[in-house]
């Protein structure tokens, strides 16, 4: 029995971005939503089921904090499946990314994979890495 493809929702401003990450997941096998904003996303989010959402982390009301407020509280087994991406330091830390991922940009395809892996299978990756060593 094959396992189904990954499917994850990013959400990007930058097209360029956008289209780059999109392209590298599909490669990987993975179903893609492309969303431009936090709204979109969120929308899809209610719309859709995801195993793992990446976004940037603006900074600005509704960006990537926002999106992680709404779509947790309408789907709580999105908790541990966010990988935000940022260029700076994040001021409003609390619960989001305690329990998340946060990756400084640039950031390779490879480290993002490793992330979106990483919220999808958690510790048993890390403990499955760990063992082969």
């Amino acid at each position: 029995m094959s396992v189904p493809p990954l499917s994850i929702l990013l959400v990007e401003a930058d097209r360029d971005t956008r289209e780059d990450r999109c392209a590298d997941l599909e490669e990987r096998g993975c179903v893609v939503t492309p969303a431009a904003t936090p709204a979109e996303g969120l929308e899809a989010i209610v719309l859709g089921r995801f195993d793992v959402v990446v976004s940037d982390l603006l900074r600005r009301s509704r960006g990537g904090l926002w999106l992680w407020r709404e779509a947790t509280a309408l789907r709580p087994e999105l908790r541990r499946r966010f990988v935000f991406c940022g260029s700076g330091p994040v001021f409003d830390r609390d619960e989001v990314l305690e329990q998340e991922s946060f990756l400084i940009t640039p950031v390779s395809p490879a480290t993002l994979w490793r992330a979106v892996l990483l919220a999808v299978h958690g510790p048993q990756l890390q403990n499955h890495r760990s063992s082969s060593a």
